[in-house]
């Protein structure tokens, strides 16, 4: 296998560098190394955000390095990527995970990618004083950003994305970065209100794991795969707890606690999601109402809009 460096892979095509201190960098893969892209765009503010989707020719083993100690935030939206670092330990990051890691100022690791395969992730760095500010009710935090001087990194947490996450993930690809600042502004956005939605709920995750205890845990997971998978049923939070296992009231509470959104607001979120997914696939605004659970358009149309900012039927037109 050959080994080359991240930073070998591609090639500038453009750099922006509009006001302020944001800087913008869009990257094409080298043709003798395959085809895609690689976005990387400087908030100015503390924190930046890569996106790449690319497939390579070749089998390469990929270098990557970093001097600025902080933590990373890696969103995986193909197939499962494996990382090796300084200490041999091993780390694969599958599809629709992510991970929270901790990087020292002499960070490095390498990555295997296949040939062929498609490769697409999204990542959002954030410089260490400020994270240590984001995460302060991550147990311990300051005492593992020390720690990471000595090991090269840290991994917090891992773990397959919640549906916001996912809906946020896939906004962002519908938000371009290009030398359109406002465009960039819309990423921006969506990448803050991302980084704060998944800092907020590992630290409750780490919290309520500590107090709901394993058996709730379970029945809690148990409820959300009803959810997820019976989208389209009538279900009452009555019927749900029953299934689950669990005391209706602890459900409505915990559930809260434990994912961060009540099972009402799941419900829809998966709803939405799902219905946008028909549009793409040229169902009618009608019928991809009813194929989720909805009973009239006009409501379905209305909390579409809410969440993803267009009516149903001009996103359709626009998928048209």
């Amino acid at each position: 296998m050959e080994n080359i460096d991240h930073t070998e892979l591609m090639e500038v095509d453009k750099k922006l560098n509009p006001a302020f201190e944001r800087e913008t960098v869009l990257m094409n893969i080298k043709d003798n190394y395959g085809k895609g892209t690689f976005i990387w765009h400087d908030f100015g503010n503390g924190i930046a955000h890569s996106k790449c989707d690319y497939v390579l020719n070749n089998d390469y083993n990929i270098h990557i390095s970093s001097n600025i100690p902080g933590a990373v935030l890696i969103f995986n939206l193909s197939n499962s990527i494996k990382y090796i670092y300084k200490n041999n330990k091993k780390f694969t990051l599958k599809k629709n995970s992510f991970l929270i890691g901790l990087c020292s100022d002499e960070f490095y690791t390498q990555m295997y990618l296949k040939k062929d395969t498609r490769y697409k992730a999204i990542t959002i760095g954030i410089k260490e004083k400020l994270f240590l500010q984001l995460a302060k009710k991550l147990e311990k935090i300051d005492e593992k950003m020390k720690k990471v001087k000595d090991s090269n990194h840290y991994i917090i947490d891992g773990g397959y994305m919640d549906s916001y996450q996912l809906d946020m993930l896939s906004n962002f690809e519908d938000s371009p970065i290009n030398d359109n600042t406002l465009s960039n502004l819309q990423a921006e956005s969506i990448a803050l209100n991302l980084t704060h939605h998944t800092i907020n709920k590992v630290v409750k995750e780490n919290i309520s794991n500590e107090h709901l205890g394993n058996e709730k845990i379970e029945s809690l997971e148990r409820a959300k795969e009803i959810i997820i998978k019976h989208y389209a049923s009538p279900l009452s939070i009555k019927e749900i707890a029953y299934k689950s296992a669990i005391n209706e009231c602890y459900l409505k509470k915990d559930f809260k606690i434990y994912y961060g959104m009540t099972i009402y607001e799941m419900l829809q979120k998966q709803r939405l999601k799902i219905a946008k997914e028909l549009l793409n696939d040229n169902f009618s605004v009608k019928e991809s109402c009813f194929e989720v659970g909805y009973k009239h358009t006009g409501n379905f149309s209305k909390l579409f809009y809410n969440h993803y900012g267009i009516s149903p039927s001009l996103y359709r037109k626009q998928q048209q």
